[in-house]
């Protein structure tokens, strides 16, 4: 089964169909949230709010996940690793919370499916470029949405690869069209 598609309403957003168990708790101490979760080696902390720590998982799951299929590994299983045995007082801290990665941009993932077939690496890619490392880090970032379509010359160029860029009509309302 495919692990992700392509959503046309979004262009070049990709979005997992999976959610993990995860937990939010609040530091007593500080005041401030943090997470983690079961399943997927993914923590947080000293977020403001709740919603900022869920969100700051779900992105944190979103670059694992991202990570693992630029390496072409498996996804772990929800529900694969048992839930950590805690004590009574650390469970109270402890809200449960079902997290779905946030969806990541293709381009970048598949500059760096790119960068490992051709075997470089980032410090190659940016010296090919011209440009500084943090460039070349902010174009792999798989949440960065603002690549524009000179840079992705400019990558192709420095990767000798060709561009491939092609308008599709966009899927009807509910439809879902499936993509490598």
């Amino acid at each position: 089964m495919e692990k992700g598609f392509v959503n046309l309403s979004e262009p070049m957003t990709k979005r997992w169909d999976i959610a993990y168990p995860c937990f939010i708790e609040r530091d007593p101490e500080t005041g401030t949230y943090g997470g983690f979760c079961v399943d997927v080696p993914v923590f947080v902390a000293g977020k403001a709010s709740p919603e900022e720590a869920q969100r700051a998982l779900e992105e944190g799951v979103a670059f694992y996940l991202a990570h693992l299929e630029v390496e072409g590994r498996a996804f772990p299983e929800p529900g694969s690793t048992p839930p950590p045995e805690l004590d009574e007082e650390v469970k109270a801290y402890l809200t449960p919370v079902t997290i779905r990665p946030s969806p990541v941009n293709e381009v970048s993932l598949e500059i760096e499916k790119a960068l490992r077939r051709k075997g470089l690496k980032r410090k190659d890619l940016a010296q090919r470029m011209g440009v500084p490392a943090s460039v070349v880090s902010r174009i792999l970032d798989p949440l960065y949405f603002g690549h524009t379509l000179s840079t992705l010359r400019k990558v192709a160029q420095a990767l000798e690869s060709g561009l491939e860029v092609r308008l599709t009509e966009r899927p009807q309302e509910g439809e879902i069209r499936v993509g490598a």
